[in-house]
């Protein structure tokens, strides 16, 4: 386990992400296979509607190569508040949440998937399995400057804006760092200072209702890669170790990130 563990009760968590993306499982695309996976899952996820619509990648290098357009069809399992769902495709399963409450019951929802995929004979290889956590940073103070977050977060990520002109404040802020793990396994870390309404806008999801303002998003996307190598049929077994495995340096970084400031925000008892 990664140091400084805390479960924080006002945790500034957006979205929490877990998915599963593998070759092509025609079942999918059946009926009778969905309505299966449907029922088997109806206990925690009694509300099911179609997914059926289109999404454009951009191509932002050089050549002028167009969007490539990208259909979506599957079905999209909520509980109740829908505040957690499970979103099935023919080359992926996706289950997002605006409430996280602990990582084994992340696991838990992912195995019952993993369970009722396989039930219904749809055993594909395994492409890449990623962990996301989102979180959107906001504090009870004015920030006018994007230097002032060093209070709550890590300076090592806005110290470097003394580099700038020093009679101005600074608005914004974004970087991306990419990390190996080692063995097919990485993390994205992306940091940005906005100050404009949330990012986290979810189709499917419910999440309390934010006004626009400052805010710093701390975005860690740990991923195992499963291209290049022998097939790797999906099974609760693949799925527990790589999210497992990834799930520690996505807490440890976050832990990295913020500073005793912000524990005591995120525990409800500010200095």
């Amino acid at each position: 386990m990664y140091p400084n563990r805390e479960i924080f009760p006002n945790a500034p968590l957006a979205l929490v992400a877990a998915e599963i993306r593998f070759t092509d499982a025609a079942r999918l695309r059946q009926q009778q296979a969905k309505d299966e996976v449907t029922i088997a899952l109806e206990e925690r996820f009694p509300f099911a509607e179609p997914l059926q619509g289109a999404e454009a990648n951009l191509n932002l290098g050089l050549g002028g190569t167009p969007p490539q357009i990208r259909e979506r069809l599957g079905v999209v399992l909520k509980n109740a508040n829908s505040t957690e769902s499970l979103t099935i495709m023919s080359q992926s399963l996706t289950y997002e949440t605006t409430s996280y409450s602990s990582f084994e019951d992340l696991l838990e929802a992912v195995a019952a998937a993993c369970d009722a995929l396989e039930a219904a004979k749809v055993r594909p290889a395994v492409q890449r399995i990623g962990l996301r956590y989102i979180d959107e940073v906001r504090v009870p103070e004015p920030v006018t400057d994007v230097r002032q977050w060093g209070r709550w977060i890590n300076d090592r990520l806005v110290g470097y804006l003394d580099l700038g002109p020093e009679d101005v404040p600074a608005t914004e802020t974004q970087n991306v760092s990419t990390y190996d793990l080692g063995d097919g396994r990485g993390l994205n870390v992306r940091f940005a200072a906005l100050d404009q309404g949330p990012i986290v806008v979810s189709q499917f999801l419910k999440r309390p209702a934010v006004a626009s303002g400052p805010f710093v998003v701390l975005d860690f996307d740990g991923f195992h890669d499963f291209t290049g190598q022998d097939a790797v049929p999906l099974s609760v077994e693949v799925a527990r170790d790589s999210l497992s495995t990834v799930h520690v340096p996505c807490g440890n970084a976050f832990q990295r990130s913020i500073t005793a400031e912000a524990r005591a925000l995120f525990r409800g008892t500010p200095s």
